[in-house]
């Protein structure tokens, strides 16, 4: 009996469609039955573990024959591609939901997807121990990690490692319980659309420890022939008579246009080498004995018993290596294109077996679609429309550019009717809302606008313009101690000093005391550790920040951050510059802070205070090289009119106009927004207003 091998190429469902002609011819000459490996890589891998799995009605009669092929037409039909991209923008939350739950995100991926396609449509829930023995079919993939060839077969996983001396082997692992579609979607991950598809122990059935978890992608980046794996079986003692490639790769295309820009090149680039290493391949293997190459370039000539058009077939070879919705035209022109190219081939490796070899239209999968033969030349009764081989060419020659738009939307698909939705949303609810919230967008373009300036809390004060921070207001204890701590602040470096002081929940006109509210304080404060910074041994990098404050019964609240403080204030008033005052300090521990790294602590204070006031007095304690202001008004007591002045704290001399970086003046009264570079030590900044 003769020994048969098939490699069958990649390149998307053009390559399935032109493979499926190549199988009727070897099974009308009687010769399907006959191949006993099967070598596989992207689109070859679609079609041959369907072929394995139902190889007994692939060899059956013509019935059973058509009747396995009509899966693969649906198939080819169903529009896998925009089924997946209708899907990827639900599956980015769900993977991010996913990772914080503590699930695998992989089942959130677009291999997911592709794999419940392949699963639903083609083979089941069929793990590779369920392939036949005969034909062995072997499946290629890439793995990612070393860039060697790997082969996924009944038996297990083969992956190529490279040897110190130069050499390659192959490490055999028995992962037989590797799920079947997940296989040929690892074999047809093109690269950029599919990201590679990892492998655990769990997946090949083995124990954790005998497989560390791989990655792969597709075949076609390693060999998109599919013939290196018959090295590798000749290696392993295996033989073969003959050994049929179906090759239905892309052919190189002539530039008409030189002019590339930066993406253009780099594209142009790879196609050359690709198209190289193709060359190479063809080379290496076509001079070997037994290899007999069928290429989707091939071209039928008139009198060689082509079942297309010349016109026809010079199209064939350029439709477009998809994974969409194929038409009956272009199913039936790619199977016939590989019937006649198998035929063609085999009579000139076959020249004493002409009798067994069908002649005639041959065969198509989709019968009363049958693209034109080579009689057709003329549309007949003296019409002038085009001829039929020319009005199907002119069609397949637009297969060959990839659509995405038209064919992007399906309303047999549900999720389709959410994107109606979405636009209904965006397009309408939007827009009505958008009128509602107006005053708060000129607030918010107006802080928007002092980006330019690069001030850090714009982020802080848009959420307060969302948010009441006082609505789960939790403060944090203080300790009440009898001594001031000795504890300084100059051992680092303050960056900047921020602060923001929203009025908007303060009422002091209300009667009742729980119904005044108060003003909510937040300070933001970067610092830095010097590389020379010394620090007292006995205190250790303890670091002590004070507030004096007017008021007793303050209270403060720290966000979740880096470094939380020790908060205390002490037990008795102490006299500030000739005012007394409550002295609160805030001490933080920063023995982890590298030196020379910048950190940011945040504070937040809650002030109850009963009378009302017009003026925010901003006191400088320490050097630091920015100080930024921004406070808040309530949308029923706006500011009519501010001024920003300064004068020492012990008021030694008279106020004078500030001297900032900018102003934020809003319209409407309700933000006041100031800045001011490198501040005076000892120095109050103040901003009084007058209320409408």
């Amino acid at each position: 009996m003769t020994k048969i091998g098939l490699a069958l190429s990649g390149g998307g469902f053009r390559a399935t469609l032109f493979h499926l002609g190549i199988l009727r011819f070897l099974k009308d000459v009687n010769l399907l039955h006959q191949v006993t490996d099967i070598a596989s890589v992207s689109g070859g891998s679609i079609l041959a573990a369907h072929l394995t799995l139902n190889w007994h009605r692939y060899t059956g009669s013509d019935d059973d024959f058509d009747e396995a092929v009509s899966e693969i037409v649906r198939f080819v039909q169903f529009d896998v591609r925009n089924h997946v991209v209708r899907r990827l923008p639900f599956q980015y939350p769900a993977r991010v939901a996913a990772k914080l739950t503590h699930f695998s995100p992989r089942q959130f991926t677009p291999n997911a997807i592709l794999e419940k396609c392949y699963e639903r449509y083609l083979y089941g829930d069929r793990c590779l121990y369920e392939l036949p023995e005969q034909p062995m079919l072997h499946m290629l993939a890439t793995s990612v990690s070393n860039g060697g060839l790997t082969v996924f077969n009944r038996n297990g996983v083969y992956i190529q490692q490279r040897c110190d001396l130069g050499g390659i082997r192959f490490e055999f692992v028995a992962g037989q319980m590797a799920s079947i579609p997940r296989v040929v979607g690892a074999s047809s991950a093109f690269p950029g659309f599919f990201p590679p598809v990892e492998f655990t122990a769990a997946d090949l059935g083995v124990r954790d420890g005998e497989f560390p978890t791989e990655y792969f992608t597709d075949g076609g980046v390693y060999d998109n022939l599919g013939i290196r794996a018959f090295s590798w079986l000749e290696d392993a003692g295996k033989t073969f008579d003959e050994i049929y490639v179906s090759d239905a790769g892309k052919p190189f295309q002539i530039l008409s246009d030189n002019s590339l820009g930066f993406v253009g090149q780099s594209i142009r680039a790879s196609d050359i080498l690709w198209d190289r290493v193709w060359q190479l391949e063809r080379e290496n293997f076509g001079k070997q004995t037994g290899f007999i190459f069928l290429p989707i370039t091939d071209t039928v000539e008139m009198d060689q018993d082509p079942t297309l058009h010349p016109v026809v077939q010079a199209e064939v070879q350029t439709i477009r290596t998809d994974l969409d919705r194929f038409s009956d035209e272009e199913i039936n022109a790619l199977a016939q294109h590989g019937y006649e190219v198998a035929r063609k081939a085999y009579r000139q490796t076959h020249p004493g077996e002409a009798e067994k070899v069908p002649s005639g239209e041959g065969w198509a999968p989709i019968p009363n679609k049958r693209a034109p033969g080579p009689r057709l030349t003329g549309s007949g009764n003296g019409s002038a429309a085009a001829a039929p081989p020319t009005a199907v060419a002119r069609r397949l020659r637009n297969s060959a550019l990839r659509r995405v738009w038209s064919t992007l939307f399906d309303w047999r698909d549900w999720t389709s009717y959410v994107y109606i939705a979405i636009a209904i949303f965006v397009f309408g609810y939007l827009p009505f809302k958008a009128y509602q919230f107006y005053k708060q967008s000129q607030t918010q373009a107006q802080v928007i606008a002092a980006i330019s300036s690069g001030n850090p809390d714009i982020h802080e004060i848009l959420g307060l313009l969302d948010r009441n921070p006082l609505a789960d207001w939790q403060p944090d204890p203080v300790l009440d101690v009898d001594t001031e701590s000795d504890v300084k602040p100059e051992a680092v470096e303050f960056l900047d000093h921020s602060r923001i002081i929203d009025l908007r929940r303060w009422k002091p006109l209300e009667k009742r005391i729980e119904d005044q509210g108060g003003v909510y304080i937040k300070d933001r404060i970067s610092v830095v550790i010097p590389e020379d910074a010394k620090f007292d041994p006995d205190q250790g990098t303890k670091v002590v920040f004070r507030y004096p404050s007017l008021f007793k019964d303050v209270e403060f609240h720290q966000p979740d951050q880096r470094f939380v403080a020790e908060i205390r204030k002490l037990s008795k008033p102490v006299m500030d510059y000739g005012v007394e005052r409550w002295s609160y300090e805030v001490e933080y521990d920063f023995s982890d802070l590298p030196r020379g790294e910048p950190v940011t602590l945040t504070l937040e204070m809650f002030v109850r205070l009963p009378a009302p006031v017009t003026r925010a007095p901003f006191a400088t304690r320490f050097k630091t090289d920015l100080v930024s202001v921004w406070m808040l008004f309530p949308e029923d007591r706006p500011y009519q009119n501010y001024e920003l002045v300064s004068y020492p704290i012990d008021k030694s001399k008279p106020p004078t106009v500030m001297n900032s970086r900018y102003r934020i003046n809003h319209p409407y009264g309700s933000l006041i927004g100031w800045s001011v570079v490198n501040p005076e030590i000892g120095y109050i900044y103040e901003c009084r207003w007058t209320n409408e």
